[in-house]
């Protein structure tokens, strides 16, 4: 995995303070493969949160946030969100980014 030990405490930290204890982030994507270079970071936040504005508005917060440490600056990041309270089964790309990506621990 292509994450650095700041990036993965600023990214559990991070997503954590903006959707809840209970949530859970996965690095799906190249970044999971150790033989590639460069790329984005692609984030899948795994949430209970019901309510779809609130999502929305703790992704934008946590993409503020992220930008703004030293270890995600200049970095391109894409987050997904699932939210089973929303949507029980998770689409086609969401599926990916947990059966093929890698859960960071807190």
């Amino acid at each position: 995995m292509r994450l650095t030990h700041a990036q993965h405490l600023a990214l559990v930290r991070a997503v954590h303070r903006h959707f809840g204890p209970h949530s859970r982030a996965w690095l799906f994507g190249s970044r999971t493969d150790d033989r590639a270079r460069g790329g984005d970071f692609d984030v899948m936040v795994v949430s209970e949160e019901p309510d779809a504005a609130v999502l929305v508005d703790a992704k934008l917060a946590l993409l503020a946030d992220l930008h703004a440490t030293a270890a995600f600056e200049d970095e391109r990041i894409d987050v997904l969100l699932w939210s089973r309270r929303l949507d029980p089964e998770p689409s086609a790309i969401q599926r990916v980014a947990l059966e093929q990506g890698l859960e960071l621990p807190a």
